[in-house]
């Protein structure tokens, strides 16, 4: 979209994002998933359009930017647009979007490079039918229900993904489902596990092998809230505390569950069509299981090894290396991900911040 109608001149986006901040340090990203949906998507659109100039705040629930409208929703996330014109060639300028439908608009009328970030897409809209009631039946079940609403529920998202011939729900890079997916499946693997011990059953494992890739994408990753701002997010709606932890999530150090077991990724390799692990690597003087160092980034991991002989279409080998170091069998990773720069507003004075190494009390 150029300023003037014309082709010559494209059109800066320029917005910021304002995103609830944690609930345990007041500073850095906080647990709602809407939040970390909308940040993905900002993410994704920024990584594959020239025409994206965007910065994200972190904000406290109740104590919003001197900036915002009279009118403002009371809800996260807001988007604040700085210059820029949407499809139609109007001026945008100045204008808040504040609530889950202004905010798809927004970002559906900025978007003209990635149609798989668009709701109305027909993939994304029969991979919604299929996701859109998982979050509410983990909801049922975290506040004392029986886990079979939710069981059905990741069971048809199983089937759904083994019937994909992609990484993701509709693509082999991340979509608008996705993006509404995969904060609220983080949510089930961490506060499930630490409020009723749920585990994501190992026989769904193309929900492993999905969670597999998604764990190396930046976009997931980098928005991704600790898992200690998870737990606390549902001490409100449950009975008791957490199960089997020692000190509370506010007095432990920032970590971020993103590990994929070792006997789930054999059962991953053994379940697709690519050859195992063994038959590439056997001239390979090394064990069948990898040594988890060093650590291979994402985008080169593919380079370290030979080409399977046939592969099916959408799916990567699976070379059994986590991203992140092996810890032993825990689910928790110590490490913090990357994450892009956010800034925190507090009395509508901006200041940068850095991700903490503990946690405030």
């Amino acid at each position: 979209m150029s300023a003037n109608g014309g082709d010559s001149e494209t059109q800066m986006q320029k917005f910021e994002l304002y995103i609830k901040a944690s609930a345990i340090d007041k500073e850095t990203k906080g647990s709602c998933p809407i939040c970390q949906q909308f940040f993905m998507m900002t993410c994704l659109l920024g990584e594959n359009q020239d025409d994206i100039d965007f910065k994200v705040f972190t904000v406290q629930a109740d104590c919003p930017p001197k900036n915002f409208a009279a009118g403002w929703s009371k809800k996260y996330p807001v988007v604040m647009v700085i210059s820029g014109r949407n499809k139609s060639g109007q001026d945008i300028s100045g204008m808040m979007y504040d609530t889950f439908e202004e905010l798809e608009l927004f970002f559906e009328s900025i978007n003209r490079d990635c149609p798989e970030l668009k709701r109305k897409n027909a993939p994304n809209q029969a991979a919604m039918q299929v996701v859109e009631n998982v979050y509410k039946h983990f909801n049922h079940f975290i506040s004392g229900q029986s886990d079979k609403g939710l069981l059905g529920e990741l069971k048809k998202l199983n089937e759904f993904l083994e019937g994909q011939d992609t990484k993701f729900l509709v693509d082999n890079v991340l979509s608008f489902s996705d993006c509404h997916l995969l904060p609220r499946l983080q949510h089930i693997r961490v506060a499930g596990k630490a409020y009723r011990d749920f585990d994501i059953p190992k026989e769904f494992i193309y929900i492993w092998r999905y969670l597999k890739y998604a764990y190396e994408q930046d976009a997931f990753k980098s928005t991704m809230p600790s898992d200690q701002d998870i737990i606390v997010n549902y001490e409100k709606k449950v009975s008791g505390p957490p199960k089997k932890r020692g000190a509370k999530p506010t007095l432990e150090k920032f970590t971020y569950t993103m590990d994929i077991p070792e006997d789930i990724l054999r059962l991953i390799g053994s379940s697709s069509d690519e050859p195992p692990v063994e038959e590439v690597q056997e001239n390979d003087s090394a064990s069948p299981l990898p040594d988890p160092e060093p650590v291979y980034e994402p985008d080169t991991e593919q380079e370290n090894f030979p080409e399977p002989p046939s592969e099916e279409p959408g799916l990567e080998p699976d070379y059994g290396a986590a991203e992140e170091p092996e810890t032993g069998g825990k689910e928790v990773q110590e490490e913090e991900p990357p994450s892009p720069s956010v800034t925190s507003e507090e009395n509508g004075e901006l200041e940068t911040t850095g991700e903490p190494e503990t946690t405030g009390e």
